[in-house]
């Protein structure tokens, strides 16, 4: 094992970055740097949202397994994220294209005695929340009272500052917008140029960008950045008092509802994705960020499509004004597993990236595992299917939950325009 002393860069201040941080301080290395465009949090990280879904329904006992451990942490009442997790419970609905995951998501928690979720029907539903009273036409319903929602900003918050307080450094702006991977003659990483033209060396080097990591290493078509849109609605106080007690609705192949807020915020999120394959890009897709583009907005395809949805159960909030919207952006793997591994190349550089828009809810342990794996440590059954993997099989139906074909930004009016990618 290396000396807990040497010199670390962590490229990138989002869930992984931020998790590999914290985990490393924690396990007694001295010598951390984060960096990242923005301070904490990271403007554009995926896991900059004001929630996220912490849930265990998986076909893979892996990731069953990693997101019970997660659980126990988030719901600490005496822990980190003391206050951050709401157990609102959540319906999981499917409709042909999506039932084999739920199906393989249901054999996995008998296997592991995890309580699974069951069957509900409409009509049960209206009973318990009677202000979802559209008709849920199409849909096949589960019920799981173990899922919740956390305050996914503060999270992350939380985390990088307690990795500060251990003596993480975290480096933004211009000196912490990394533009470059350095080398040596044998082709070893040895550190980073940024923006302003700083330079950081290190002995380890871990990129930690997501969607972004493409504009900095040749990922052999490994990751695709993928954007889903968000938008937010404000609901009067009394609304608020309407929908409070309403769970998590993730319809498969409609989109995602949480609950209210106590501010009377309530997202909604798309589930049809879109990419970013500019000409200006070589060929590979990349994310088309806010903070370049302030007057994006969000496809008008793909929010028909999610009011249409939105009508279906909660027809009285189905039309109502976006008061924000966001297009998050992540790396997704084809095989809906993490890459989290050293470059086989590339000595020195670490990668951990593809949280695949499931990334978020492991942030309490996902470092750790990443820490395993600079150590050469990991566990060789999850090294296997986090490993550097160009070409691997794209995830069947009983393991992607979302097979929605992409629309790329750049064939819909008003989009196809050049942009600056951020890290």
């Amino acid at each position: 094992m290396a000396p807990l002393t040497e010199p670390i860069i962590i490229v990138g201040g989002g869930t992984f970055g931020t998790s590999t941080a914290y985990h490393l301080a924690k396990k007694g290395y001295t010598n951390v740097i984060v960096l990242d465009r923005f301070p904490v949090p990271s403007f554009e990280a995926a896991g900059n949202d004001i929630n996220k879904i912490i849930r265990t329904e998986y076909p893979e006992p892996l990731y069953t397994k990693l997101a019970s451990d997660a659980r126990e942490i988030w719901s600490d009442p005496k822990g980190l994220f003391s206050g951050l997790y709401h157990p609102s419970g959540w319906i999981i609905a499917v409709g042909e294209k999506s039932k084999a995951f739920i199906d393989g998501s249901i054999r996995t928690a008998h296997a592991m005695g995890v309580a699974p979720p069951s069957l509900v029907s409409t009509d049960e539903i209206h009973k318990q929340w009677p202000e979802m009273n559209g008709d849920f036409e199409g849909w096949q319903s589960y019920w799981s009272p173990n899922a919740a929602w956390v305050d996914a900003r503060q999270g992350l918050v939380r985390m990088a500052q307690e990795a500060m307080k251990s003596g993480v450094k975290y480096i933004s702006g211009g000196s912490g917008h990394a533009m470059q991977l350095l080398y040596d003659e044998n082709h070893a990483c040895i550190g980073v140029k940024c923006a302003d033209g700083s330079t950081y060396f290190a002995s380890q080097i871990v990129l930690a960008a997501g969607a972004a990591a493409g504009g900095l290493l040749d990922l052999q078509g490994q990751i695709v950045a993928h954007g889903h849109t968000i938008g937010h609605i404000q609901l009067t106080p009394e609304e608020v008092e309407k929908y409070k007690n309403m769970p998590i609705i993730d319809h498969l192949e409609g989109g995602i509802l949480f609950p209210p807020q106590e501010d009377g915020i309530m997202k909604i999120g798309a589930i049809h994705f879109v990419t970013n394959y500019a000409p200006l890009l070589n060929g590979i897709s990349l994310p088309r960020y806010r903070s370049d583009n302030p007057r994006d907005g969000i496809p008008q395809e793909i929010e028909a499509r999610l009011r249409k949805w939105m009508e279906s159960f909660v027809p009285d909030l189905a039309h109502r004004e976006w008061f924000e919207t966001r297009i998050c952006w992540d790396g997704d793997m084809p095989d809906y597993n993490f890459l989290i591994t050293p470059h086989p190349s590339h000595k020195n550089l670490k990668i951990a990236i593809g949280g695949s828009a499931h990334g978020f809810k492991f942030l309490p342990v996902l470092g750790k595992y990443i820490v395993e794996m600079m150590e050469g440590s990991l566990d060789p059954t999850i090294a296997q299917k986090w490993k550097w993997r160009p070409g691997v099989a794209p995830a069947d139906h009983t393991t992607n939950p979302h097979r929605e074909v992409s629309l790329d930004l750049n064939a819909l009016p008003g989009w196809g325009k050049p942009v600056k990618s951020a890290l």
